[in-house]
């Protein structure tokens, strides 16, 4: 049974906490957020979306219909930033504690993307971690509203979900074994492999077997990083520097992303998982570098969805604290895999990120 997803949460640590312990809706505390929008019509909220759940008031004035409000009048008059408007979108960023999928409710409008935004920046890129429309309850988001309401579910014929990745995702260390128990109707193939990068996987010709059993409608979950950085040549990759990050890990991901879509199958990038590192203070360290950044410039660039659980388990091991991050996910002294008896809690981040995506796959997730 996949964790519920939550709606309207308060407080930075919030959305990952309820999620990793499974309390979804309990949680209280403080958000900001920015959003992008359309003003073609005035959308239906989601079912399980109210007014009242978002904790705004809403009439028809807030509705951004062409001809009404424009985005810029409707987010300056609420006392949000602006962060501009394009092709029937509106960007802003917003400060009263509800979130992005409030904050889009509030405009009448649908929430299409959720960024973690520390830094109050405009811009997905520049905000940081994509999160699910559904995980908001952060200091600061970025937010992208839109009048087109996301995709229903239509019919969920059967497919196959292939898992490419390290020693985090494989069979006996990682999350990938506990994923079909949540997918109805979806089998999944686990083909990562302890110690590969993203180069040696597809070198060592591991993908080539992947792709030979893809077929149309199939998906790829895509998780490397844990290994790129390692000093042998053949495993190493560079993830290059901001803004373009061109590197090496680049053109890996990119590698997977073109023959995967070759095959009539869809690519899902994961960012990797964070390992359970913490500081003299208590609070938790990150320790992949620029990978998870590049990982989210090449989604951003290539348009496929991202499930960003490296900042989602950061976030979820910093509200724990090492003692209870280790009593739930580790056994010690490791502190990157996750013994077969707590990788089942990982599993249900992915899925969380998963039921918050505009992605198809997220049909399949069980009730």
């Amino acid at each position: 049974m996949r964790p519920t997803p939550y709606h309207v949460m308060l407080g930075r640590w919030a959305a990952p906490l309820c999620a990793a312990l499974l309390l979804a809706g309990a949680c209280e505390g403080p958000a900001e957020v920015v959003a992008d929008a359309s003003f073609d019509a005035a959308p239906e909220l989601d079912a399980s979306e109210t007014e009242s759940d978002a904790g705004l008031d809403v009439d028809a004035s807030s509705n951004l219909d062409a001809g009404n409000e424009t985005c810029e009048a409707a987010v300056t008059e609420r006392g949000w930033t602006h962060c501009g408007d394009e092709a029937g979108r509106c960007a802003l960023i917003f400060e009263d504690s509800t979130g992005c999928t409030a904050a889009c409710a509030a405009l009448g409008l649908h929430c299409a993307e959720s960024h973690d935004d520390d830094a109050d920046a405009c811009g997905p890129l520049a905000a940081g971690a994509a999160l699910g429309c559904r995980e908001t309850g952060h200091i600061s988001d970025y937010c992208v509203c839109s009048a087109e309401p996301p995709p229903s579910c239509g019919p969920t014929p059967a497919v196959s979900v292939h898992l490419i990745g390290d020693s985090t995702v494989a069979s006996g260390s990682g999350w990938g074994d506990f994923l079909e128990a949540e997918l109805a109707g979806a089998t999944v193939n686990n083909a990562a492999r302890s110690g590969t990068s993203s180069k040696s996987f597809y070198d060592g010709g591991r993908f080539d077997a992947v792709r030979s059993a893809l077929a149309p409608g199939d998906y790829v979950l895509i998780q490397f990083g844990h290994n790129d950085s390692k000093p042998e040549a053949y495993r190493r990759t560079e993830p290059g520097a901001a803004p373009d990050y061109d590197g090496t890990y680049r053109e890996y991901l990119e590698r997977y992303i073109d023959e995967t879509r070759a095959a009539g199958a869809t690519p899902i990038l994961v960012t990797s998982v964070s390992r359970m590192v913490f500081g003299s203070d208590g609070r938790a360290r990150r320790t992949h570098g620029d990978y998870p950044a590049a990982m989210r410039a090449v989604a951003n660039d290539h348009g496929v969805t991202l499930l960003d659980l490296e900042a989602h388990s950061f976030e979820v091991f910093d509200m724990l604290g090492e003692a209870e991050t280790v009593r739930l996910y580790a056994e010690e002294p490791d502190r990157t895999h996750f013994p077969p008896d707590k990788a089942f809690r990982v599993t249900e981040m992915v899925t969380t990120l998963l039921a918050a995506s505009t992605s198809p796959l997220r049909c399949y997730l069980s009730e």
